[in-house]
Parts: structure tokens; C-alpha cells; sequence
């Protein structure tokens, strides 16, 4: 009788172990699902979107493109004005844009892809095609792309088109790159164009928040050592042996721009007793925004300068006069210049003599490429 008693007092504490084993393992089990399940509920999450619902996202970006337009600029001379993709971008960041990149994408009446390929272009197109939309001056909360397009070759095939912003710089140098480029480039990029379209798009939180001027313990930002402030400057300019004394931007004429451009005027004074034969001009400019403005003359072939110098050949400028009343710089049509500035830089007399502004290096540093204060 007691080794029975023994047996089964063993074999009843053998099965409340393995019970309690057995209770502790599903607890484990439970533990690690609900983690599995944190892990993948916080993990980003793939949607499928059309093409309607991508481009509504797209919309909220910090740049966007809210809407396009294909331009006909002529019906027969289309070597002289040719075709155009037109893409309005809207800046909806707090920060003004310098420069970007928008890409297109086009089909034919029939909702195949087309090669999309410039003007000037010597390749056979791509089917995205990205366009440098350098200097354009889009100001905070702006819009820009109403007055220009990207140029087409003559028989391009186009019925139908899209963009996307690919990225942007401020005039701060920083930078912005388009998170949904890929989806874009795999939802149209070589397709053919469907209402049943869709791509998978994992949503992205990055947004474009423009860095906080730097600025000291008084709350303005810190001048460099040596940096001469706008007042100062003026001052010393005005008591040269060469001063700009007033400045004026000529209208020529409303229409007819490409034969009567407009003109940036600059009214030079000699203070010296010598009679100069020669001088160099230096012209900065800004838009209505007061963002900086690269000046095009009406026969650059270059995209011009934040800073221009321009030669003033000839004018036989004696001691105590003045020149430039009845002249100035002929600018591109495509001008945005609502203000500017300029100074003597250098100047050559009748005997040889030559003379060279200190204050240019000056001049360049305070206002070159600079948003005006």
C-alpha cells in the first residue's frame, strides 16, 4: 500500500509540472505575437493608389505641379516657335526656390508613350525627360510657369502629358528631392496610358521645413568682420574720381521689346580733372519678390550674371561731366527686373592712365546672388 501511495503522489506532482510548463510556453507564444504585430502596425505600409489618387498626393508635396498645358505658339513656323510642355509649379514651402528640376512624361492620341525630345536636343528623347528650371525666382507661397514651357522639336507626337517636380534648391543652398519620383517613373515611365493604372506608393512624413536664419544674442544675424553695410558703401562710391549717380530702367517700348528693348540706365559722373576715354560698369538686379536676378543682354548667348559688367567705349568724359543720360544696357526680352543697382568698376583716360575701384570686391560681396535686405 505505501508504494502505490508513493507512485501515485509522484505521477500527480510529474502532471502539475508539466501544467505548469505548459501555462508558462502559451504566455511566451502570446508575448512575442503581440510584439510581431507592434512591429509590422508601425512598419510603413504600401497603398495602391490610381493615378488619380497618386496625383492628389502629389499635390501636397512642398513643391508641386498644379496643372499643365500643351502650348501651339504657331500653326506653321514651328522651327521659330516651336511647341511647347507647359508645367505651373506652385512653391507651398516657406523658403524661396532658386532652381528646379520638373520631369515629363506624354503619350499619343492613342495612350501610347512618346520619346519626349527638345528643341535642340541630338538624342532620340526619353520617355521621362527632365528639364532644368534654373533661376526661376519662385518666391515663397508662388507660382511660376505661365510665361514659359519646355521647347519641343518640330513633329513630337504629343497628345497628352504629365510632370512632377524632381527636386529644387533655395537661395540658402538647401535642397529638396522628390520622394514619389520612383512611383512616378514606375506607374508612367515607357506605359501605356489606362484608366486602370495603379502603383504601390509606401507614404512618406519627410517634409521641406527651410532652416531658421542664424542669429546672434541681439537677434539680428551676425555681419561678416570686415562686410560693409549698403549706407556705408553708397557713401564711398559717391566721392570716387567715377560715380553712378542716378539710375533709371528705360521702357523703350511696350510691344515691340525685341526691337526697342528695355534698358538699364546708369548716369556716370567724372570727379576727376581727367578726360576718360573708357569705363566699366557693374550692374546688379532683383525682381518684384527682391529675389536676385541674373541680367541677360538683348544679345547674350550665355544665361548671364548676378553681377554684369558692361564696357562704356568711347565716351569721351572730361573733368566735371556727365554721361548716360541719352544711353544704357539693352536687355533680353525675357527680362523679370523690377530694381537695380550700379557702379564704376574701372575707367582707362586719353593718355593711358587706368584706375580700379577698391570697393568692387565690396560691391560683389554685399549684393551678388544676394536676396535684397
Amino acid at each position: 500500500m505505501k508504494k502505490r501511495t508513493l507512485v501515485l503522489a509522484l505521477t500527480l506532482l510529474l502532471s502539475l509540472t508539466l501544467t505548469a510548463c505548459g501555462s508558462s510556453g502559451g504566455d511566451g507564444g502570446a508575448t512575442r505575437a503581440d510584439g510581431a504585430a507592434a512591429e509590422e502596425e508601425s512598419a510603413p505600409k504600401q497603398e495602391t493608389m490610381d493615378a488619380a489618387q497618386f496625383e492628389s498626393l502629389l499635390l501636397e508635396q512642398p513643391l508641386a505641379v498644379t496643372s499643365v498645358e500643351y502650348v501651339v505658339q504657331d500653326e506653321q513656323y514651328k522651327s521659330l516657335y516651336p511647341d511647347m510642355l507647359q508645367a505651373i509649379l506652385q512653391n507651398n514651402t516657406a523658403a524661396d526656390i532658386k532652381n528646379a528640376v520638373v520631369a515629363f512624361v506624354a503619350w499619343d492620341e492613342n495612350g501610347l508613350p512618346v520619346k519626349i525630345k527638345g528643341q535642340f536636343d541630338f538624342d532620340d528623347g526619353a520617355y521621362i525627360k527632365q528639364v532644368n528650371y534654373a533661376d526661376i525666382n519662385l518666391a515663397a507661397g508662388g507660382t511660376f510657369g505661365q510665361d514659359s514651357g519646355f521647347s519641343l522639336e518640330e513633329k513630337p507626337g504629343i497628345a497628352s502629358f504629365k510632370a512632377i517636380p524632381v527636386s529644387f534648391e533655395t537661395f540658402e543652398g538647401e535642397t529638396w528631392e522628390n520622394p514619389y519620383f520612383d512611383e512616378f517613373c514606375t506607374l508612367y515611365e515607357g506605359q501605356k496610358y489606362t484608366d486602370g493604372m495603379t502603383v504601390e506608393v509606401t507614404r512618406s512624413d519627410e517634409d521641406f521645413v527651410p532652416a531658421a536664419p542664424q542669429e546672434t544674442d541681439g537677434g539680428a544675424s551676425e555681419p561678416a568682420e570686415d562686410a560693409m553695410s549698403a549706407e556705408e558703401l553708397d557713401a564711398e562710391l559717391a566721392a570716387q574720381p567715377l560715380a553712378v549717380i542716378s539710375t533709371q530702367y528705360v521702357v523703350q517700348d511696350e510691344q515691340y521689346k525685341s526691337l526697342y528693348p528695355d534698358m538699364l540706365q546708369a548716369v556716370l559722373q567724372n570727379n576727376s580733372t581727367d578726360d576718360i576715354k573708357s569705363a566699366v560698369v557693374a550692374f546688379v538686379a532683383w525682381d518684384a519678390n527682391g529675389l536676385p536676378v541674373k541680367i541677360k543682354g538683348q544679345f547674350d548667348f550665355s544665361d548671364g550674371g548676378y553681377v554684369q559688367e558692361v564696357n562704356y567705349d568711347d565716351i569721351n568724359l572730361v573733368g566735371g561731366a556727365t554721361f548716360g543720360e541719352d544711353s544704357g544696357f539693352a536687355l533680353d526680352v525675357n527680362t523679370t527686373i523690377a530694381s537695380f543697382k550700379a557702379m564704376a568698376v574701372s575707367y582707362e583716360t586719353f593718355d593711358g592712365t587706368t584706375w580700379e575701384n577698391p570697393y568692387y570686391d565690396a560691391f560683389c560681396d554685399l549684393y551678388e546672388g544676394q536676396k535684397m535686405g
